[in-house]
């Protein structure tokens, strides 16, 4: 079994769609934009294309944060000024610590269990940040690694590389485990690094052709899986 347990944060932990969603609403609010769900689901769509290509190191974090809205007021037609609406998004965003149903409770028996819990997150520090305090989960985890600050991001090894190495657990990845639900970010980086991955999965997506070492639907599931630690 494992000991050291690295959770990812939106989309594992975090409802990331939800609170991107609120915080559009909350700037087009501002703004005196009224955005409808097709404007937010090209949003989505322009968000996710952007942090894809940050993953595979097509942009910078700097880049990201305007471009993004540069593609959703091409796709959706809109004059938005993407400096000032990245700004904006950025100031609702971070407000929105909004957690999974079952989040506080698996964080919770886990470190009852006696685990020693990390958050591992690609994303802007000040909103990453912000929403950790939000939700009220900080103190869950014994350190934070966020990729802003690590200037580097999932699934790059340099990442995992040093976390590890900020934890001490270099010498003892057997006892390590990677939690995510991002195959190209979470479990690709994990499996690189020579960590043990779990992928969650509640999407319910086709495995990929090289398995992660376990994987679950649901976070209560991961509770079943991590009775003990080593």
């Amino acid at each position: 079994m494992y000991r050291y347990l690295f959770f990812d944060a939106d989309g594992t932990l975090f409802d990331f769609d939800e609170a991107e969603r609120r915080a559009m609403r909350l700037m087009g609010s501002e703004m005196g934009i009224a955005f409808t769900d097709d404007h937010l689901d090209c949003y989505q769509q322009a968000n996710l294309s952007c942090w894809k290509a940050f993953e595979r190191g097509e942009v910078t974090l700097a880049q990201l944060k305007t471009e993004r809205f540069v593609r959703f007021s091409n796709a959706c037609n809109l004059t938005l000024d993407p400096e000032e609406s990245s700004r904006r998004y950025q100031d609702q965003l971070k407000g929105q610590g909004i957690l999974y149903q079952d989040t506080v409770c698996v964080l919770t028996t886990l470190k009852e269990r006696g685990f020693t819990l990390y958050l591992a997150s690609n994303g802007i520090a000040e909103v990453q940040r912000g929403r950790i305090e939000a939700a009220g989960v900080g103190h869950y985890f014994d350190d934070i690694f966020i990729s802003e600050e690590m200037g580097v991001q999932k699934p790059d090894i340099r990442y995992f590389a040093m976390m590890l190495e900020r934890t001490a657990l270099a010498d003892c990845k057997d006892a390590c485990l990677m939690i995510g639900d991002s195959l190209s970010s979470d479990i690709k980086g994990g499996m690189e690094s020579g960590l043990d991955t779990l992928w969650l999965n509640m999407r319910g997506e086709a495995a990929p052709a090289k398995p992660p070492t376990h994987t679950v639907m649901t976070l209560c599931e991961i509770l079943t899986l991590l009775t003990v630690p080593r």
